[in-house]
């Protein structure tokens, strides 16, 4: 079989058994597969052939990230043995520990501060409360647009999250202050079904509709640094960290089964680091 024919197939699959999110990430790397190495036979897919490609990723990126390359192979692999049934055996190539960017304070406020002068604007009092939810919940971009208002529970401030990357229904919890933003943004635009939605089309907001409301409101801020609804997760999860939340519990909010991808998500900085020690070390002595 054709790699172009198993890219086919891979397609399908991943349509109607994975997330929007997941179908998504495969989306750019299947196309970059498939122009390049669609028109051999999956057998026909060797060490050399694989070397070849990473060497073209490079020429065409020079700063192509290892991590990124990763994703193209595991792309690869997946499409390959779903397919085929054939294991591609190429060690992923040794990836630089990079921590992710959280979303500055400073930047948070400045964003909220905006969209609380224009909440008569439908799509400013959207937008303000997408990304509120966001910093509350820690939800990934594919969940965040699936909820619906009777997943909301105003009493025990939680929403019940039923479309995940994992396919393993969880709760996420919310403050005060978004509750009342949330009852209000319902009551005022009758919102019955999709919490979040196009205003012109009714339709579920799409991450290209997120990533343009996202990059306008860079513009009209003038941020320089990224906002993207992954940053908000991470953003979410060293505030939990910072504020002595355990992380078996941010492993269940955040939807993941391994510890070890959770721990990815803690950015404690040195202060964060002298000053826990500290309270720990004085608190040892007294």
């Amino acid at each position: 079989m054709k790699l172009r024919k198993a890219i086919e197939e891979f397609e399908i699959y991943t349509e109607f058994t994975k997330s929007d999110g997941t179908v998504d990430f495969y989306k750019y790397y299947l196309n970059a597969l498939d122009k390049d190495l669609g028109h051999l036979q999956c057998n026909e897919i060797t060490n050399s052939v694989i070397l070849k490609y990473i060497k073209h990723r490079k020429i065409d990126n020079p700063n192509v990230s290892h991590a990124t390359i990763n994703k193209h192979l595991i792309t690869l692999k997946a499409t390959v043995k779903y397919a085929t049934g054939i294991k591609i055996e190429f060690k992923k190539l040794k990836e630089r520990k990079k921590q992710i960017e959280t979303v500055p304070v400073e930047t948070s406020n400045k964003i909220f501060n905006y969209y609380q002068k224009h909440l008569s604007n439908p799509s400013s009092f959207r937008n303000y409360l997408f990304l509120k939810l966001l910093l509350d919940t820690g939800l990934r971009l594919s969940e965040i647009v699936s909820v619906n208002v009777n997943d909301i529970d105003f009493d025990s401030l939680s929403i019940h999250i039923k479309t995940t990357k994992t396919d393993v229904d969880r709760y996420v919890c919310f403050t005060e202050q978004t509750k009342k933003l949330l009852l209000a943004f319902i009551s005022k635009y009758k919102v019955n079904k999709l919490l979040f939605f196009d205003f012109i089309t009714g339709n579920k907001m799409t991450t290209s509709s997120v990533e343009s409301f996202i990059y306008r409101l860079k513009n009209k801020l003038n941020i320089k640094t990224s906002i993207t609804p992954h940053k908000w997760r991470h953003t979410f999860a060293t505030n939990f960290v910072r504020s002595h939340g355990g992380t078996p519990v941010l492993m269940k909010l955040l939807g993941h089964s391994n510890l070890k991808t959770t721990e990815k998500y803690l950015h404690l900085n040195k202060n964060d680091i002298v000053n826990e020690y500290k309270k720990i070390m004085e608190q040892g002595n007294m």
